[in-house]
């Protein structure tokens, strides 16, 4: 049964409400589940909750405490489907080439981060950030993936006691944001992926101290800080937010926040190569990924695929099963 949807911003009010299914027992999570291109909340909730493991359990059976958000796209004109008025989080041109007419993905790469973000810092209020999960399918994934990196973090004030070292204010003691619990990501791929791996594949610097393997003169350190503020930065202005400095010692958020992706090795609506490109540049950038990959087509593969989720949220986000519960 879901459940009145959260007050929102004038401005998110854009978008459909969100379909809310509480958690059945003691609300110790929130799962934020992003749809497909073309799909909305009510359909694809569906979909996803009725999804089993091997052992003929769903989600909401196995981790009770967990509440489940599932937002919806505003309609958007499609250019590739001669401008028609399509439920997406943003307009792309083509997934052969992503970086075909990359213009279109701006608008709503920015508006829908906007959305998501304030989704996200509205649970974050309720159970702490390592207790909120962001998860999506297809361009669910990649709109995802685009609103994990460009989230600042700011203003997360959670009832979390046992995530650790983290003040009231969602902040560690080191000052930096406390990182989200984590995201799963099925059959997607990363927006604006060419532009963010020119930035943690830099031509102009080197990876340690030798300047004498460089006739040209000594070249610029990198550091793993350094490729995640520059990559942070290339999805940041996307979304109007101003650009971390590069002198600073501080690991943007999702730096920390653990990585699921998975993807049909068979997939004919995004190749798994766009799936694999976005597992490597993760991995570049040194956030913690699992990549995983299954004998099927886009979607996500049951049961394999759902019961390595749920050892994800498990292991990764540690989040207690029913019988873990009840002992």
């Amino acid at each position: 049964m879901s459940s009145p949807a959260p007050v929102l911003s004038v401005e998110s009010r854009t978008y459909p409400a969100p379909l809310i299914f509480p958690s059945t027992s003691t609300h110790t999570h929130t799962l934020i589940v992003l749809h497909g291109r073309g799909s909305n909340a009510a359909n694809f909730s569906t979909s996803f909750l009725s999804a089993r493991t091997s052992s003929n359990h769903t989600l909401q059976q196995l981790f009770p405490g967990l509440k489940f958000i599932f937002p919806t796209a505003k309609k958007r004109r499609a250019v590739r489907y001669n401008r028609s008025w399509i439920n997406q989080w943003f307009d792309n041109y083509s997934l052969e080439d992503p970086a075909k007419r990359q213009e279109l993905v701006y608008d709503g790469l920015r508006e829908s981060a906007g959305f998501i973000h304030e989704l996200m810092r509205l649970e974050l209020e309720i159970v702490g950030a390592r207790n909120v999960v962001l998860a999506g399918l297809s361009q669910g994934c990649a709109m995802g993936l685009h609103a994990l990196l460009s989230f600042e973090g700011d203003g997360e004030q959670g009832s979390d006691s046992s995530a650790g070292p983290e003040g009231h204010d969602g902040s560690t003691r080191n000052g930096e944001a406390t990182p989200l619990g984590g995201f799963i990501g099925m059959s997607g791929w990363l927006p604006l992926a060419h532009d963010i791996s020119e930035e943690a594949w830099p031509a102009h610097v080197c990876e340690d101290e030798d300047f004498f393997a460089n006739d040209e003169g000594p070249r610029e350190v990198d550091t793993p800080e350094k490729r995640q503020i520059r990559a942070a930065n290339v999805v940041r202005d996307i979304v109007d937010l101003t650009a971390l400095s590069p002198e600073s010692n501080k690991s943007p958020c999702f730096a920390r926040t653990p990585v699921f992706l998975g993807h049909g090795m068979g997939d004919g609506k995004v190749n798994i190569c766009l799936g694999e490109r976005a597992y490597r540049i993760l991995e570049r950038l040194e956030i913690p990924v699992t990549w995983k990959t299954y004998d099927f087509g886009h979607w996500w593969k049951e049961p394999e695929e759902i019961d390595d989720i749920v050892s994800f949220l498990r292991e990764k986000v540690g989040m207690q099963m029913m019988n873990e519960v009840c002992e």
